[in-house]
């Protein structure tokens, strides 16, 4: 397919699944920890300040990780300047705005404008590291770039608990997330190459913010899709609930997340290195390899959605109990969503980022539409409802964009999807037959609803 081999495509994967894995282990077991340290209502304020965070730096994404990946010049010395002094203003700015909208956010939802100060902080300081992990990705160094975001990530973890052990307020937290942030900025100047210094070439600013009008509608698009749920919820009901949604939302996102990793790290600049190959060529090459990986993601996933709330009844004490029947139907909506991603990731390395952003546009019209008319009639689990009928409407724009371009996986999709409910119907049928029920007779819903 090019000259990157299929044995260097494989340690690739595998260094990246694995170290995630771990990373993903370390979490859930710190995860747990917290939550015999502090109270439902502080995860509840942490969800609130790290979505509005991410928020901040998505809706101001003007591509330039992506940019290294595609850019013939990126290994240019004036345009890796370049896109590290847009990287740091784009953050001067975004540490500026969530600054200035701390008191009239933090009046909005109750929280004190402080702990999302400290988030603008974070924003700042994380914008000052190295843009070296951006050409880790473009030569797919994959490897030396897992193992610094599994050094930093158990970094943060410690950091997080100790703050916690010694005072179990999210003023803590926010703090550790503070120090967290330095570490990685700095350490991200210990790797090769990872000089940087401010530099401003006017059409590499102008290449890099051409590709990233496009990144730019789709992080937009992805933030407010991704989202909508969690900052319509911290206003509709009680904080200690939507902590408590908050630890199942959380945990429901990681296979996604998984396979997100996997597909911008691999599949993007592999797609993007032969994008000018012929298209069925480049189906038969990746067409096996993909539906390997989403195989194993199906029959995993089943299995977790039939045993989320008897792990979640046997790692967390009875206040988050309430998080075993969403966590099981958040999965479920999990499964659509890593389709799409994979799908989207695979436009974008062929330079089609549009169609990701028409998918997103639909799920977060359906969102808006939906997410209401759920809670108000069913509850949460008309929410949850909701953001499983986003992800499946996502999915056909981005469908529409792989046939205009050649490179449709539809039959193998369909047959995942066969996989998935068959794996999950299975299951199911064998934890009932034992004895045990299934993950969603703990469902919640109003008591005028079960009239």
């Amino acid at each position: 397919m090019s000259s990157i081999s299929e044995k260097r495509i494989f340690n690739g994967a595998l260094w990246t699944v694995g170290t995630y894995a771990l990373t993903v282990v370390l979490r859930f077991g710190s995860n747990v920890v917290l939550t015999r340290l502090v109270a439902p209502d502080v995860f509840g304020m942490v969800m609130i300040v790290t979505t509005l965070k991410i928020g901040m730096e998505l809706l101001t994404d003007v591509g330039i990780g992506q940019s290294v990946v595609r850019n013939e010049n990126a290994d240019n010395v004036r345009f890796r300047y370049t896109a590290w002094t847009l990287q740091v203003l784009r953050s001067f700015l975004l540490c500026t705005l969530l600054l200035l909208a701390s008191f009239p956010l933090g009046a909005f939802y109750d929280v004190p404008p402080g702990i999302l100060q400290l988030g603008a902080l974070t924003i700042m300081v994380l914008g000052s590291a190295s843009t070296v992990h951006y050409y880790m990705q473009r030569h797919m160094q994959l490897k030396k770039m897992n193992i610094f975001d599994l050094v930093c990530d158990i970094a943060s973890i410690v950091l997080v608990l100790g703050f916690a052990y010694l005072s179990p307020t999210v003023w803590s937290i926010m703090v550790a997330s503070v120090v967290a942030a330095l570490f990685r900025a700095a350490t991200s100047y210990l790797l090769p190459g990872a000089r940087n210094w401010f530099a401003w070439e006017g059409p590499y600013v102008r290449e890099i913010l051409s590709f990233g009008k496009w990144i730019f509608l789709s992080s937009m698009l992805v933030f407010l899709a991704n989202s909508f749920d969690k900052l319509f919820l911290a206003q509709s009901v009680p904080l200690a609930v939507f902590g408590i949604y908050a630890i199942a939302r959380t945990i429901s996102e990681l296979p996604a997340t998984l396979v997100a990793r996997v597909s911008f790290q691999l599949v993007f600049p592999l797609i993007s290195a032969n994008s000018g190959e012929v298209r069925a060529t480049m189906r038969r090459q990746v067409g096996p390899m993909r539906l390997k990986l989403l195989l194993v993601v199906a029959v995993g996933l089943a299995l977790t959605v039939v045993l989320s709330d008897i792990a979640v009844g046997i790692i967390y004490d009875a206040r988050y109990g309430e998080a075993g029947w969403m966590l099981a139907l958040l999965l479920i909506a999990s499964w659509f969503a890593i389709l799409c991603t994979v799908n989207e990731y695979t436009m974008m390395g062929l330079g089609k980022p549009a169609y990701g952003v028409a998918g997103n546009i639909v799920k977060l019209l359906a969102l808006v539409s939906l997410t209401p008319v759920g809670i108000h009639y069913l509850g949460l689990p008309g929410a949850i409802l909701a953001i499983i009928a986003g992800e499946i409407l996502r999915y056909f724009p981005v469908l529409r964009g792989q046939f205009a371009e050649g490179l449709s996986f539809v039959r193998q999709d369909l047959l995942l999807h066969l996989v998935f409910f068959s794996a999950l119907a299975l299951f199911l049928l064998l934890r009932f037959e034992i004895g045990y029920g299934t993950p969603f007779e703990a469902v919640s819903l109003p008591a005028w609803s079960r009239l």
